[in-house]
């Protein structure tokens, strides 16, 4: 199989010891390819935003030819029951910032569709039945969950707050769903695995970088796992 896999930024993607000599540059983009157990891996640092995360898995999509794409980051908590250090793989996911604002309430829309009268589908993008099974099987005490995907560094505990009561999510980033979204529109599955490394804000706690490495590393682990488990 081959395989996409994308990461947001330096200390997300160094994990996973990509040879220089592979890399292909397309769209601003670093590619990079090697073999990993029976899969081809195709590896790109895609950059922070839905933008960037959407650009680099159409360019998985359409010049590597793959066939699944995996996200392996880190991710704001916003489950008040989920510490840092626990990992979370996107059920669902959501972009949380999509819809229509009035009277200065946001009417949450399914990514793409128009947003007027009353939305005629889930806002969200779901995990394939499939490849869920498998992850469980693989990983038996991991937690499934809502991911929720906007353009914005939460820091604040009453957004935090405010949005765990609306969605019942447990992370909150910025690429997940804009990836969940191009693979759908191209017919193939996609997995968003993600690591706690702050909790969004709660607290008055403030982003440090002291759980960045060790929660970046957590979700490339996890990810490794699931790669192993996949036919």
């Amino acid at each position: 199989m081959k395989i996409g896999i994308l990461c947001a930024i330096p200390k997300e993607i160094i994990y996973f010891d990509l040879p220089p000599n592979s890399a292909q540059t397309l769209g601003g983009r670093t590619f990079f390819c090697k073999q990993e157990e029976s899969h081809e891996l195709i590896v790109v640092e895609c950059g922070l935003g839905k933008v960037n995360a959407a650009l680099a898995s159409t360019l998985l999509i359409q010049q590597f030819d793959c066939d699944l794409l995996v996200f392996s980051g880190v991710a704001g908590g916003i489950d008040p029951e989920m510490e840092i250090g626990e990992v979370v793989i996107g059920e669902s996911l959501i972009q949380y910032d999509y819809g229509a604002l009035n009277d200065g309430q946001l009417q949450v829309y399914r990514a793409g569709s128009i947003p007027m009268g009353a939305p005629e589908n889930s806002a969200e993008f779901s995990l394939d039945p499939e490849i869920k099974k498998i992850i469980k099987a693989a990983l038996p005490g991991v937690k499934m969950g809502t991911i929720l995907t906007g353009d914005v560094f939460l820091q604040c505990g009453e957004t935090r707050k405010a949005l765990f009561e609306q969605f019942d999510g447990q992370a909150i980033e910025m690429e997940g769903a804009a990836v969940a979204q191009v693979a759908e529109q191209f017919g193939i599955p996609a997995i968003v695995v993600r690591c706690l490394s702050d909790l969004a804000g709660a607290n008055g706690q403030k982003f440090s970088y002291g759980f960045l490495n060790t929660a970046a590393k957590k979700s490339f682990e996890t990810v490794q796992t699931i790669l192993k488990a996949l036919p």
